[in-house]
């Protein structure tokens, strides 16, 4: 049996899309919405028996790795990416997740730019 746990966190970033041929290529800010899943078997023996991953092993990866480059930031000079579009942002951050946990079976990155607009990376 597979199960996927999810863990959501928000940040407050600005960004600008220079070659974009509509308001986006102006300087603009969003509260995006991020959601980590991780889908695998569980955990059999030890202490997290019973569970896929920790939430607390992917707050710890997010808050490290991640929130440090994208919380209250101008995302075109913190991100190593071409383009700061939710694509690009949320495969950077998979990578991010992928460095720490390894070949999970199943990781994937939802970005929310706004509450009706998203992108994933798997």
């Amino acid at each position: 049996m597979r199960f996927t746990v999810a863990k959501d966190w928000t940040f407050h970033a600005a960004h600008k899309l220079p070659d974009h041929d509509g308001k986006c290529k102006e300087l603009h800010g969003h509260t995006y919405r991020c959601r980590v899943s991780v889908r695998g078997p569980l955990i059999e023996h030890g202490p997290k028996a019973g569970m896929v991953i920790d939430f607390g092993d992917l707050s710890e990866i997010w808050r490290e790795e991640c929130e440090p480059l994208l919380d209250h930031k101008y995302l075109n000079d913190t991100l190593p990416v071409p383009q700061t579009t939710a694509e690009l942002i949320a495969g950077w951050i998979l990578m991010r997740f992928r460095d720490h946990l390894g070949p999970y079976p199943g990781i994937a990155v939802t970005v929310w730019e706004t509450p009706t607009s998203w992108a994933r990376a798997s």
